[in-house]
């Protein structure tokens, strides 16, 4: 059973910023995973490595991810206009992406499903939960005025 429709709203540019969350997130913590765990390399190798990963990431997770955004992106357009834009629901859109994500690198038998799925799927969930807290998350309330003035600046005329 779903939980009653949430109320929380959000802003076009909150939409901009989830998505590119949506791009970059995944493609940096991959590459970063794939660099440190490389035993092969020295230390000093896999800093520099890491360095430049960090910029060539963002390109190769447009361009290799924007199917998966996409689709999950459309779910998540989806959820919103009935209402269901939940956390719990964005965690399970973002395991679903992550998983598919694990299907399309391996397939159903690969060697390294063991490995590569539980980790997309985790991904795929923490990815989903950073889409959420930026579309509707903590905002800022819009500051009070006192009528008693800054203690600093003294009264109001």
């Amino acid at each position: 059973m779903l939980p009653p429709p949430a109320r929380e709203t959000t802003s076009f540019s909150r939409i901009v910023a989830a998505i590119v969350f949506a791009f970059a997130f995944p493609a940096l913590v991959l590459s970063q995973a794939i660099i440190w765990t490389d035993d092969a390399a020295a230390f000093a190798q896999r800093g520099a490595t890491a360095a430049s990963a960090a910029i060539t990431a963002l390109p190769f997770g447009a361009v290799l991810g924007w199917p998966y955004v996409f689709c999950a992106a459309c779910a998540w357009a989806c959820l919103h206009q009935f209402g269901r834009h939940h956390r719990g629901l964005a965690a399970l859109v973002g395991a679903i992406t992550g998983a598919a994500v694990a299907v399309r690198l391996t397939g159903w038998h690969g060697a390294n499903v063991a490995l590569l799925w539980p980790l997309s799927a985790v991904l795929g969930l923490l990815t989903g939960l950073g889409v959420w807290w930026i579309a509707y998350g903590r905002r800022r309330r819009p500051a009070q005025r006192s009528e008693r003035g800054s203690p600093v600046l003294g009264p109001r005329p």
